[in-house]
């Protein structure tokens, strides 16, 4: 059966209307609460533009960090940002459906744009579940009657079924923003590349991660694939090697552990941990240790020489590499070494090769890379190129039926 498309905004009537907008300004964020990089304002700044070109009032709703992350602060700089790119004067209101922000809305004239507060500081955003019943939210229940169409351009949460991304489009007229028709249209390029594929997991969220190494690998839509980070930590302990240290304490290590050896025993010679480790002596030395001896208490912070070389081999010759999250500890200019030589080796040695996130971004920036496609879409590309649902997508995709 034909999988319905997914509407756009050349679907959407928004003269006079009003729309809320779920954009995806999950930005970097300095010590001092301070933004440090506006790309995804930018992306949302298109579609929002448009929107109001076209007559539309428009509030904006998007998430920053998450609960206990030291981004986890408040959309008012995020405000500021878009009025810059917008030229005009974006409303923040402190507050996300209380009853003085409906109010807010309800007073909305063609052309103004409001901020709301971040919707994850709301506990219903951070549910994840089935979108009817996600349906019945007091976030969802309070704001919907407000609008009279739903526009979701956050395709970098797009992976999430959370409320605002999933259950608006059962209650209103919905379509994808340009962001996210623009990368749904590139996705489905990139999938239709034949031929050795290879996948790179680094980076820390380790349950995404082995759950996209699982299923690709289970779909054949990955040949191998190659980890840094903590789940190349994981996969090494699965493995069997000790590796002592500050790994011991990750999170949710007994639920995982289980799953890293199940798909090493599943998939032998397809997937690969590092061989050495780049790690941190108590007494402060920086040295290169093999898997198999990683003194006690040190802390790993990039894969290995070693691992390096190895990983540079597996690539030679891939028709398409794809890379999520960085090897080591990227922030730190002494732990860079391995993301940096990967992200060159990708460009170097891949027919096409793809990176996503912010920190795999960042690296392209720094080597210069002038061939590779980068996103700052980072889970959800890999889910998709994986084989695993959207379910932002589909919801929009439900809508359309309406």
């Amino acid at each position: 059966m034909k999988t319905r498309r997914v509407p756009t905004l050349d679907d959407l009537y928004v003269e006079n209307k009003k729309v809320f907008l779920r954009a995806d300004m999950n930005v970097p964020i300095g010590e001092n609460g301070e933004i440090m990089e506006i790309e995804k304002i930018k992306q949302a700044a298109k579609t929002l533009k448009e929107l109001i070109e076209r007559g539309a009032s428009v509030v904006v709703g998007t998430h920053q960090g998450r609960p206990g992350s030291s981004d986890f602060i408040t959309t008012e700089p995020h405000a500021v940002e878009l009025s810059k790119e917008l030229g005009i004067d974006v409303e923040y209101v402190d507050g996300v459906f209380s009853s003085d922000v409906r109010e807010r809305i309800k007073r909305m004239k063609k052309g103004d744009v409001i901020m709301l507060e971040n919707l994850r500081f709301m506990a219903e955003e951070n549910i994840e579940g089935d979108p009817k019943d996600l349906v019945k939210t007091h976030l969802v229940q309070k704001l919907a009657p407000l609008f009279d169409a739903y526009v979701n351009d956050a395709f970098q949460a797009a992976h999430r079924s959370q409320p605002s991304l999933v259950a608006f489009p059962y209650l209103l007229p919905s379509a994808a923003g340009r962001n996210m028709q623009k990368m749904l249209n590139e996705m489905m390029e990139l999938d239709s590349i034949k031929g050795r594929r290879i996948l790179i997991l680094g980076g820390a969220k380790v349950p995404d991660k082995l759950k996209v190494m699982v299923h690709a690998v289970r779909n054949n839509k990955a040949a191998e694939v190659l980890t840094g980070g903590l789940v190349g930590m994981l996969l090494a302990l699965a493995a069997g090697h000790k590796l002592n240290g500050k790994i011991r304490k990750m999170k949710d290590l007994d639920l995982l552990l289980p799953a890293a050896r199940e798909i090493l025993n599943e998939a032998p010679g397809r997937i690969f941990y590092p061989v050495d480790f780049l790690v941190k002596l108590e007494d402060g030395r920086i040295e290169n240790f093999p898997v198999y001896a990683i003194p006690e208490n040190a802390e790993i912070i990039d894969i290995g020489v070693g691992t390096i070389e190895l990983y540079k081999e597996k690539l030679k010759g891939a028709d398409i590499a794809i890379a999520n999250g960085p090897m080591g500890i990227f922030e730190k200019p002494e732990s860079r070494r391995g993301t940096l030589e990967i992200v060159s080796a990708m460009e170097k040695y891949a027919k096409e090769s793809v990176l996503c996130g912010g920190h795999l971004s960042a690296a392209a920036d720094m080597v210069g890379v002038k061939g590779s496609k980068v996103y700052t879409a980072g889970g959800a590309v890999m889910y998709g190129l994986a084989g695993l649902p959207l379910p932002a997508v589909d919801a929009l995709r439900e809508s359309s039926s309406k």
